[in-house]
């Protein structure tokens, strides 16, 4: 059989409280879609799947995460992107965030709600993982009519969407992969807004002078504790900041952060393992 008629699924179990954290450990690994299969002890085990059409690929996944004994077994290929789009359904992400693939019709029975049309590709982020839920909760405490927004690793422009819809004026996405950069672009021209206003880089690539209203950051910490005295000399006075993407048991690096920048915590949102918070500038 030819190698393209062969691909390589790779199987595991976690808790179900454990889940969310390890879908997001595969995805940053580099897997681009994770199957729920049906569970060996429901309410107690999530069991799961992943595909690849290279043994390599799956033998560097698997050697990463050994404490889950994955297994790689061989199937028969398949039209893998129409079984995806045959599966794809809309998202809601927030009570008044909604995100539909391209190809499925859909109206929300909000006539408040903002519903996105949105395709991942090579970027990440379509509004299923509880962190960007949490983020898109806590954007809808705040009020974005006129105020400018940076959304720091934009991924797919979801968020930075949501707060041009929600009213902001100007919402600049930093983006450090440049494979990114045309996905995010067709997903803003898709919902109707001329340019995406991404900026490729890191956040020295703003002038010393540029602040914004409100601050976006959904990453891990480690991706974002480099970051602390860029989003401090970014953020306005009085400027709302969203952070996500926190494990619950680390927060208190976040609070400890905020207690010695001058931030007060307005409100905050548990989901799993993962903690968000939106603060103030003082």
């Amino acid at each position: 059989m030819k190698k393209n008629e062969i691909w390589y699924k790779v199987q595991g179990s976690t808790t179900v409280d454990n889940y969310e954290l390890l879908s997001y450990e595969l995805f940053e690994a580099g897997i681009s879609a994770l199957e729920e299969l049906e569970s060996s002890d429901p309410g107690k085990i999530v069991d799961f799947c992943f595909y690849s059409d290279s043994k390599e690929e799956c033998d560097r996944i698997v050697s990463l995460f050994p404490q889950y004994q994955l297994q790689i077994s061989e199937e028969a290929a398949r039209d893998w992107d129409q079984w995806w789009r045959d599966r794809a359904q809309p998202v809601s992400v927030s009570p008044r965030l909604w995100v539909r693939p391209p190809w499925v019709d859909f109206t929300a029975e909000n006539p408040d709600a903002v519903v996105l049309e949105l395709e991942a590709k090579t970027a990440f982020g379509t509004g299923e993982h509880d962190t960007t839920a949490s983020t898109a909760c806590l954007m809808e405490d705040l009020d974005f009519h006129g105020k400018t927004v940076l959304d720091i690793g934009t991924g797919t422009g979801i968020l930075a969407m949501f707060a041009r819809r929600l009213g902001a004026k100007l919402a600049v996405g930093t983006e450090i992969d440049p494979l990114a950069i045309p996905c995010i672009a067709e997903n803003f021209e898709r919902n109707g807004f001329k340019t995406s206003d991404t900026v490729l880089g890191f956040l020295d690539a703003f002038e010393d002078s540029v602040q914004f209203d409100v601050i976006l950051c959904n990453m891990i910490r480690s991706e974002l504790w480099p970051l602390r005295a860029d989003i401090e000399d970014r953020l306005a006075s009085k400027g709302a900041l969203i952070i996500s993407g926190q494990l619950l048991n680390e927060k208190h690096y976040i609070e400890n952060w905020f207690a010695e920048a001058g931030f007060v915590t307005k409100n905050e949102k548990i989901s799993g393992e993962w903690w968000s918070v939106r603060a103030q500038k003082t």
